[in-house]
């Protein structure tokens, strides 16, 4: 059985014999085109939902298009992974589409592979007989497209391949040909050798010629024409001056375009690809069709209309569809440096003209990332020159004048270039000439360090640029550029692991500790807080190479540690990184956590503290002297920004936003990222600081952000080894707890740490905690039916009392003792409750 597209194997053959069917399957294009036999093929596997009378064995269009129809719905029924894609081929009898549809069908039904055999390699067509670019879309696949845009779709698909196909196959054929050419060279320059070394013996016999001395030419200058006598060689070195100056300014983008390749004979106008996938998103859009001038080009005339007229989802759907299909523009932008320049200047007034807060620029930064990514994957060279030459100028205009698009603008600066160290380097330099402004210079290498520090390309010659940048940063007057400093700096300590560069320039960046700008000082605590969370893994690492257990590991690894050696041991966990440490990084530890004590302080500004909370959470395990401090400040804290720290981002609302934020308005403030703290701190030790805290300073009662703080201490799940602890700690906040359980302001946290300690899957620290709160419930008890003062409303004492009596066990026996105990001193009080239903 064979098929345009190839033979059926033998394990299907055989396959298709065993089903008995009406008829044999001899050209699976012509046979199987209208699904009669496709369908008698499932009657062998479904008997009972395929009925033979429903289908047509005929070959009209209708007559297929039924049958098909019929066995997709089957196909979808019975969860066969078969799409109409797989079926349209075969209706209309495309080359192998029925092969391709047999092996698949087969797949499907027995559950097993079909071994294919690849076919003895073909003779390479000689170049006359190959098919043409217009031979391929001539193709009827394609013009049986209903669609235009799909079929011009289609069509610029088939043209890409067949111009990738033909690259494909010179780079093959080019060594072949030189070779050839060079071979018929040789020879017609020997036959011309022998022809002339004849001719010359056959006149040399007869004729002789005499000799003439002509006096050679110093200087084609000296040629004079009459009347310009010394203006040609004035001239000519004035021209070649004039294109040398021209060549080495090279300030314009237009300009740098003369220094690139020359663009491909074939290369199709990008305009022309991206014109169909355009304009059918405006034609759908009756109102918008109306604007675009048709005189114009569609895309030039949507760019025109695009921030004031054209609806905000019709450009994302635009940038968007243009990003999923930059494929088809990646070769003529490749091929053609002048069509670069024409995409790159029509796309970029979008950067410009949205902010950076806009669906439509975040979807225009991406189309040019994506462009730039496929460029680079391409051809890496061509893509960073054009780049270099042709984006920067215009990327640095914006860089200054548009602050807070940096980081994007940032972003799509790194996609053009080649992910390397040297060419990175390369490309920061040419950032540096075309900003030309040192201010805006430090502030964007801020934003790209950390994508080289993500890449891991941070080696000695880039660290020396960006220190070398962030020191002058720090001397500057403006707050603004000593901010991106640090951040240089916070970057490198949090992304990379040469740490050791960093803790030699302490003394400083200490003395910014001092500085009034605030966010000076959020930046000094999170630079801090890197620099001692990569101190104390150093720590941890030379610990476990030098202890005795790992002495296979410590020889293995000796050539790799010996820049290590000079690590200290951190002491008490790392607490302050004293105890038998060296001495260099004892100080800077020490200096460290000097920094932390003069800015992280409950009067400094609330925003330079939400920072810190963010920063320090990381390092207050091997910290915990910063503990107490850290828990001050929390307490301290607004309470909208509070919550923001203590409560999980899946319970956070809208009224509570995530991630990465600015806390002042304007395009000078970065942006900083808030972390859950209550997901990342030691709960025991944050637990412990607070209770010791209420034991130093007493209080009469607790406020709200004491009840958020408690329970955010409290660990998903208690660990057994800790119980003595947590019943201590409990012991030391029951009293303030059952107080709040009757404040309406208080009640709901409060039973949410009742629930915790009574429920604990720790029988120890359930029963004892129980046990402890019989006095305290009774108080509370009182409070509510004793006492003139705000209580929370009765229904919901009683509801909370409710479920835990539904919990039974130990905590319906003791809470049914508290209620006995309530009723017998207080009996008219206990009249005139509710507490009775409670245990109904």
């Amino acid at each position: 059985m064979m098929d345009g597209g190839g033979t059926l194997p033998r394990e299907v053959i055989k396959w298709l014999q065993s089903l008995d069917l009406s008829f044999q399957i001899k050209n699976p294009k012509r046979d199987m085109t209208n699904g009669f036999i496709v369908a008698e093929i499932m009657t062998r596997y479904h008997p009972k939902e395929v009925s033979m009378n429903t289908y047509e064995n005929g070959t009209r269009l209708g007559c297929k298009v039924d049958n098909w129809e019929q066995l997709f719905k089957l196909f979808r029924r019975k969860g066969l992974q078969i799409a109409k894609y797989d079926v349209d081929p075969v209706i209309h009898c495309a080359p192998g589409a029925a092969i391709s549809f047999l092996f698949k069908l087969y797949q499907c039904l027995t559950k097993r592979a079909v071994k294919v055999f690849s076919q003895m390699e073909q003779p390479v067509v000689p170049a006359f007989a190959r098919d043409t670019a217009s031979t391929r879309l001539k193709d009827h696949e394609i013009s049986r497209i209903e669609d235009n845009v799909e079929r011009t779709i289609r069509a610029i698909d088939t043209l890409g391949m067949y111009h990738e196909e033909r690259r494909h196959m010179k780079a093959f054929e080019a060594p072949f040909l030189v070779q050839h050419e060079k071979k018929m060279k040789s020879l017609k320059a020997g036959e011309e050798a022998d022809a002339d070394r004849a001719q010359d013996d056959l006149l040399g016999e007869s004729v002789q010629v005499d000799e003439v001395t002509v006096k050679a030419l110093q200087d084609v200058a000296q040629i004079k024409v009459p009347g310009r006598e010394g203006e040609t060689a004035g001239a000519g070195k004035t021209q070649k001056n004039k294109l040398t100056a021209l060549g080495a300014q090279r300030k314009s983008a237009v300009g740098a375009l003369a220094t690139l390749q020359h663009p491909a004979l074939f290369a199709k106008p990008a305009a022309d690809i991206m014109r169909p996938l355009v304009t059918g998103i405006i034609n759908e859009a009756e109102e918008l069709s109306k604007i675009i001038d048709s005189r114009k080009d569609v895309m030039v005339s949507f760019m025109e209309h695009c921030r004031d007229s054209v609806p905000e989802e019709i450009s994302v759907r635009v940038f968007e569809t243009l990003s999923t299909r930059a494929q088809l523009l990646v070769d003529t932008l490749i091929k053609s440096p002048p069509e670069f320049w024409k995409v790159w200047s029509l796309l970029y007034p979008a950067l410009v003209d949205f902010s950076e807060s806009s669906v439509v620029f975040e979807s225009v930064v991406f189309l040019f990332k994506r462009i730039g990514d496929l460029m680079r994957e391409t051809d890496p060279g061509l893509t960073q020159q054009l780049i270099s030459e042709v984006g920067l100028p215009s990327l640095a205009k914006l860089l200054r004048t548009a602050p807070e698009k940096r980081d994007s603008i940032c972003e799509i600066v790194y996609c053009y270039t080649q992910q390397d160290t040297l060419n990175h380097l390369l490309v920061l330099r040419a950032l540096k000439e075309r900003v030309d402004n040192l201010p805006v210079y430090v502030s964007s290498l801020s934003c790209l360090v950390s994508m080289d520090a993500e890449l891991g390309l941070l080696d000695e010659h880039l660290l020396d640029l960006y220190i070398y940048y962030a020191l002058v940063a720090q001397q500057s007057p403006q707050p603004k550029i000593r901010v991106a400093g640090l951040s240089i700096l916070s970057s490198i300590a949090a992304g990379s692991n040469h740490h050791k560069s960093l803790v030699t320039l302490i003394p400083s960046f200490a003395q910014l500790a001092s500085d009034d700008w605030w966010e000076v000082q959020a930046q000094l605590l999170q630079l801090a807080s890197h620099l001692l969370g990569r101190i104390t893994m150093s720590v941890q690492a030379s610990d476990r190479r030098e202890s005795p257990g790992n002495e296979d590991e410590m020889v293995d690894g000796e050539d790799a540690a010996d820049g290590e050696r000079d690590l200290p041991k951190a002491g008490g966990g790392g607490g302050g990184g004293g105890g038998d440490g060296s001495e260099g990084d004892e100080e800077a530890v020490e200096g460290l956590l000097g920094i932390i004590g003069r800015v992280f302080v409950v009067s400094n500004s609330k925003n330079v503290l939400q920072v810190g909370l963010s920063a320090l959470v990381h390092v207050l395990g091997d910290y915990p002297m910063l503990f107490p401090m850290y828990v001050s400040v929390l307490l301290d804290q607004p309470p909208e920004m509070r919550r923001r720290l203590l409560r999980p981002h899946e319970e956070q609302g809208v009224d509570l936003p995530v991630g990465k934020l600015t806390y002042v308005m304007g395009n000078c403030s970065r942006m900083y990222e808030e972390r859950c703290v209550s997901d990342l701190w030691p709960h025991i030790d944050a637990a412990k600081t607070f209770s010791m805290q209420l034991e130093t300073s007493p209080l009469d009662h607790f406020e709200l952000e004491h009840m958020e703080v408690l329970s955010a201490s409290l660990p998903p799940v208690f660990d057994e080894m800790q119980a003595d602890e947590w019943l201590d700690i409990f012991e030391k906040v029951k009293q303030y707890i059952f107080v709040a359980l009757v404040d309406p302001d208080l009640h709901h946290l409060s039973t949410q740490i009742i629930r915790r300690f009574w429920l604990c899957p720790v029988d120890r620290i359930a029963t004892r905690s129980l046990e402890a709160s019989k006095r305290t419930l009774l108080q509370a008890l009182r409070i509510l039916y004793n006492m003139e003062r705000t209580k929370v409303d009765e229904a919901a004492m009683l509801e909370f009392l409710r479920d835990m009596h539904h919990q039974g066990g130990n905590v319906q026996l003791e809470l049914r003792s508290v209620v006995d105990s309530f009723q017998e001193t207080h009996p008219d009080e206990f009249a005139n409750s509710g507490l009775a239903s409670v245990f109904m």
